[in-house]
């Protein structure tokens, strides 16, 4: 987590909070409970799944996972130390909606984000599959990314399709080698924390899009910043209309990359220039999305990630093969009882998903090259207020003949063909 204001998530910007104390988003009335619960498992599964999307998907729109101290606000009171459980103790939420935001005040608490995977086991299966596998998910920071991977555990890791990573942490932050039981070092190799967080990208059975902002023009970004001044031009003039030129950063020596290197199975890959959204100076901010003058790290990366996935891990990362959310007992549906509270470990290994259930979370999961993406919605123009179509396909209605009704994000086949690879500048190749 960086002191420098500037430094987060280019779609965000810090801002002091609220001095009225009022948050910067409207507070939902409690909702009264009706005396005759509403008989809602009796409706058609593609009606439950839009419900379900209507509550936990925020289309077109990015979710930012925060957990970092506001530098605006002085600190009053930290957990106790046997208290933390090997949590950070950082003030944590969800954040969505204007681009300037308070840490304090717009911050969104996840039990209450997510409240309504407490209604029953059933409402927790599907709610996990559509609010982790619908929205697109967007990190600040390395250490955001590894403290959040960390809370939601493996099983909702590996259903994540849509992530976006702003990639700044410290590079000095480092752990102490591991030791055995007798206090022996087992490795004379400190183990970097900064990019440590990275290997949960291997847990991502079900990553689809991956958008990274990463500082590459930058002056204190540049490769060999050490080097004469003299060198500098000389070789400047002699990379001058090459992608990867003397004077950007080498981004393919980034520690960590080697971590994105080693993702199969994506349906795209696009880095942007961090430094030409937020400048060097709060008056530079433009927030806007530029892509990285290397096109040919873009177009390597892409080529490598989009690659398809090894047989053993494609069967890995079926949706039922996926690390179970809770103990699921596969026999008979009778056995199965929605109504259980999701908590009761009385039964836990007693709920089988139905039928159903399933095809409600295959509906989330429709391989789309990525069009659910917040990063495609805004290349085709959709903005956060715009009313956009449903993933939901309607291919078992009566009266439907779509035969692309799960594509519908769209508005049809996607402008650019195949989008594999997105970032080739205008111009002949070397």
């Amino acid at each position: 987590m960086s002191v420098n204001l500037r430094f987060v998530h280019p779609s965000i910007r810090l801002q002091p909070p609220d001095m009225m104390g009022a948050p910067g988003f409207e507070i939902e009335e409690p909702t009264p409970v009706p005396e005759v619960p509403f008989p809602f498992e009796q409706l058609p599964w593609n009606i439950q799944a839009s419900i379900f999307q209507l509550w936990l998907h925020k289309e077109g729109q990015l979710v930012h996972p925060l957990s970092r101290l506001d530098l605006y606000a002085e600190l009053t009171a930290l957990p106790a130390e046997e208290d933390l459980d090997g949590c950070s103790g950082l003030p944590r939420g969800f954040y969505w909606g204007k681009p300037r935001y308070n840490v304090t005040d717009d911050r969104r608490d996840p039990n209450d984000v997510l409240r309504i995977l407490l209604v029953s086991k059933r409402f927790y299966f599907i709610g996990v599959h559509c609010f982790y596998g619908l929205n697109t998910f967007a990190f600040s920071s390395l250490g955001e990314f590894d403290r959040f991977c960390n809370g939601i555990t493996d099983a909702r890791v590996a259903r994540l399709q849509h992530i976006e990573l702003t990639w700044h942490g410290n590079q000095y932050l480092s752990m102490s080698p591991a030791i055995d039981e007798d206090g022996i070092p087992t490795n004379n190799v400190p183990l970097s924390r900064r990019t440590g967080g990275l290997y949960a990208f291997q847990s991502c059975y079900r990553l689809r899009t991956l958008v990274l902002h990463i500082n590459e023009t930058g002056r204190s970004y540049i490769r060999r910043k050490g080097e004469a001044a003299s060198i500098k031009k000389f070789m400047a003039g002699k990379t001058a209309g090459q992608p990867n030129q003397r004077m950007t950063r080498a981004l393919r020596n980034v520690k960590g990359i080697d971590c994105i290197y080693q993702l199969r199975g994506l349906s795209w890959f696009r880095p942007y220039d961090m430094h030409q959204a937020v400048g060097d100076s709060d008056r530079a901010y433009t927030g806007e999305r530029v892509d990285i003058k290397d096109w040919s790290f873009a177009e390597d990366v892409s080529n490598v990630v989009t690659m398809a996935k090894v047989p053993s891990r494609q069967r890995a990362s079926e949706l039922e093969n996926l690390p179970s959310l809770f103990p699921i007992k596969h026999g008979d549906d009778s056995d199965n009882d929605s109504d259980d509270d999701s908590d009761d470990e009385d039964d836990g290994d007693e709920w089988v998903p139905t039928q159903d259930d399933w095809n409600i979370v295959h509906a989330y999961y429709i391989d789309d090259d990525g069009r659910g993406s917040y990063d495609h919605l805004r290349h085709l123009g959709h903005h956060q207020d715009m009313d956009l179509p449903s993933h939901i396909s309607t291919t078992d209605s009566d009266d439907s003949d779509s035969t692309d009704g799960s594509d519908s994000d769209s508005g049809g086949p996607s402008e650019g063909g195949d989008r594999r690879i997105a970032h080739r500048r205008p111009g002949p190749r070397p």
